[in-house]
């Protein structure tokens, strides 16, 4: 049975439900795109809200905040006496002791896990996703060439090493144990983990969890490690993460412990693009937000706009609950799906149009737009992984899911199916946009088709991405 979560209205716990909105009118105005957003105080929902087309149910990709449940994972390992924070790596894979440097033969689980592990470059998630050969064997071919524990090096391959330790000792994958041990306990959905090719959770990335789930995660933490009094990860653990126990130094503002980074009041638990779990100790507070921001925003703001009045005004708070009802219909209205409107005069697909790219761009063969029930229109597109389909709503947004391409312009991430809302519309009589939103990510495309003089082109773009946020033009022939 799920662990129900205790609601509560802002103002019945000390916080003014203004500050909240002012947060949202702040993240709105920096261009901090919230897609679901959970606030708990004293162990008790004070908001909840999603921008459509984002829903409580639907899980997001959590790139790095992924390494809190490797973390978690380790945790469990070491509480059963498996493991020793100064236990050299190589322990656990003396295959590549006899090619060892003094560097690498020195690099503990504490170097790994602090993100100081002494190797001459790092490693993301983006890099090895398409990777199809052993990711262990790319880990130690990168030179360990400084002391460990000295250099902060933010990489996701110390957290696979991690998760590659922890199931060789526990038989065991990541997944498997937080699910078992922690993940039953406290609530969190069946959560998927990706794989490497040698069958280890990835360890870095490759979750997807509900907003929900990330809260749950941060109140185990602020509680240090027990729920409903049940103590599930140590206490030594958690002040361990944390940094009360053998803080480090700061880097760039940031100190960072275990998979947890602490600046002004927040210790947080993030991941690319926004994806972020902040904790309040001093206010007994948890926030959690799934996001598309690119400038990573949302934590600064809150500090600013809920954090620092709350302490500024905590015990003192006067209010009727009028704003407590502002706020709920704020959260009810929260919507990024806009409503874009055709120009008039543009053209009219009343027949499927199909076209050959003139140039192999992104393995593309053939584009397909077709008419369909409903002010609908069909695109469709074939390619070296098959065929894809995107039902788009012509002025108005369909809900659907897609087996559309789009690693490149996704972190090198492609799900198998995506769920998908769309929306197509005319923004010259000529040009058709269409805007693909995937609520399981942090990344929506634009696509336009222009029509000139016979011809077609098509552009493709993505709001944010580690790598290109544009794919060359195709250009195209009807066939």
């Amino acid at each position: 049975m799920k662990t129900e979560l205790r609601y509560s209205w802002p103002s019945a716990e000390g916080v003014n439900p203004e500050y909240i909105v002012n947060f949202l009118n702040a993240c709105e105005k920096a261009d901090s795109e919230i897609h679901g957003i959970m606030i708990a105080r004293h162990g008790n929902v004070i908001f909840e809200a999603y921008n459509a087309p984002y829903a409580a149910e639907i899980p997001h990709i959590m790139h790095s905040f992924t390494k809190t449940l490797t973390n978690t994972a380790v945790a469990l390992a070491y509480d059963d006496g498996l493991l020793d924070l100064d236990n050299p790596i190589l322990k656990y894979f003396p295959e590549y002791e006899p090619e060892a440097n003094e560097y690498l033969k020195k690099c503990t689980i504490r170097n790994m896990i602090t993100m100081r592990n002494g190797q001459e470059r790092s490693v993301g998630g983006n890099e090895w996703r398409p990777l199809k050969t052993s990711w262990k064997d790319a880990y130690f071919k990168i030179p360990f060439d400084k002391e460990p524990g000295k250099t902060f090096m933010y990489s996701s391959g110390n957290s696979y090493i991690l998760s590659y330790i922890v199931q060789k000792l526990t038989g065991k994958t990541c997944r498997e144990l937080v699910q078992e041990r922690v993940g039953k306990e406290i609530g969190l959905t069946d959560f998927p983990w990706m794989l490497s090719p040698e069958g280890v959770c990835s360890g870095g990335n490759g979750v997807s969890l509900t907003t929900g789930d990330m809260l749950r995660i941060g109140l185990l933490y602020l509680n240090k490690g027990k729920w409903n009094g049940k103590q599930l990860i140590s206490e030594e653990w958690i002040d361990h993460a944390l940094g009360y126990t053998d803080p480090l130094d700061p880097v760039d503002g940031l100190q960072y412990n275990f998979h947890w980074d602490h600046a002004g009041d927040i210790w947080a638990a993030r991941g690319m693009f926004g994806q972020t779990c902040g904790l309040v100790p001093a206010l007994d507070m948890v926030f959690a937000v799934t996001a598309a921001d690119s400038g990573y925003q949302a934590m600064k703001l809150f500090q600013k706009e809920v954090i620092d009045p709350v302490k500024e005004n905590d015990g003192r708070l006067i209010t009727d609950g009028t704003m407590d009802d502002v706020l709920k219909q704020k959260a009810l209205r929260m919507t990024l799906e806009g409503k874009n409107c055709s120009v008039p005069g543009h053209k009219e697909i009343l027949r499927k149009m199909t076209w050959t790219p003139e140039n192999h761009v992104d393995g593309i063969r053939k584009i397909e737009l077709c008419p369909a029930e409903g002010k609908n229109l069909i695109y469709r597109m074939e390619d070296d992984r098959g065929v894809h389909e995107i039902h788009a709503g012509l002025d108005h947004w369909i809900h659907g899911t897609t087996t559309m391409t789009g690693a490149y312009l996704h972190h090198q991430y492609e799900q198998p199916v995506s769920k998908i809302a769309a929306i197509a519309y005319w923004t010259a009589p000529d040009v058709l946009m269409m805007e693909w939103r995937y609520p399981e990510m942090a990344f929506w495309d634009h696509v336009t088709l222009t029509w000139d003089h016979g011809d077609v082109r098509m552009d493709r773009w993505v709001n944010m991405n580690s790598q290109d946020l544009k794919r060359p033009t195709v250009c195209m022939k009807e066939q």
